[in-house]
């Protein structure tokens, strides 16, 4: 592919955006190109998504404006976000984790993209700016609902109407991503996290974050009628019964 690489490391995979000399805007080949992507890491046997960039100081800009400046339309622009929608809602709803080591800053467009991954750990020299309103536009690449969720209400309205840039720091203390390293260590930390799980059952891992994020919407009696259900097929697994009888013969 021409605008991202893929690899495997043990039952890790790694997606880099990768077309560094635009700052990894985001074109129609591009986002084409991550749809078929999906479509294969989906059925694939990974048991966790690694996705990060090349380039230095950008992870990603956005939009490609030599893209952009094509739209005319309403329709031209409601196909383009509806593209993208699904794209990154296909991202968001792959059963496995997905961890976004952001090795640069997130700007427009860049920012509402790392918003679809479940976890997000950024570089400490970079920002995210949600720049959309200074295109004079809204958030097209479901960046509001995501920001919503994420930060609240109030503070989601405020970056918004502001544009202003969030530091690193900052964007962690808000919730915005979920821990800041050094540049040279970030996405190291990523592959430790996802280490720390790759040889537990791949259904599990995938009951983990189905119950997890379902949770977060759900009812409160509808989310414990899922973990009853979610937990009693864990307990058949195997792992549970072996560690209990490793306790029983220590006691």
């Amino acid at each position: 592919m021409k605008y991202i690489k893929f690899e495997r490391i043990d039952k890790i995979g790694l997606l880099t955006l990768n077309r560094a000399d635009k700052h990894n805007a985001v074109n129609k080949e591009f986002m084409q190109e991550l749809s078929e992507f999906i479509s294969f890491v989906g059925d694939s046997d990974i048991k966790s998504l690694i996705i990060t960039s090349s380039g230095h100081n950008v992870f990603a800009a956005g939009g490609d404006i030599e893209y952009f400046v094509t739209l005319i339309s309403e329709e031209d622009a409601r196909a383009m976000s509806l593209n993208m929608h699904t794209v990154l809602n296909r991202f968001e709803d792959l059963e496995i984790p997905t961890v976004c080591a952001i090795n640069g800053s997130c700007i427009g467009g860049g920012a509402e993209l790392i918003m679809a991954f479940d976890i997000r750990f950024m570089r400490n020299d970079s920002f995210v700016q949600f720049k959309e309103k200074e295109l004079g536009v809204t958030t097209g690449w479901g960046g509001t609902y995501r920001l919503v969720r994420a930060v609240g209400y109030s503070r989601a309205l405020h970056l918004l109407l502001s544009a202003e840039k969030v530091d690193a720091k900052t964007a962690e203390d808000i919730g915005l991503v979920d821990a800041v390293y050094d540049k040279d260590i970030v996405l190291e930390k990523a592959f430790e996290f996802c280490e720390s799980f790759k040889d537990e059952n791949l259904v599990l891992i995938k009951h983990i974050k189905q119950l997890a994020k379902k949770s977060s919407y759900f009812a409160r009696d509808e989310a414990m009628e899922l973990e009853r259900e979610l937990f009693s097929q864990s307990w058949m697994f195997g792992k549970r019964e072996e560690k209990m009888k490793k306790f029983l013969k220590k006691v």
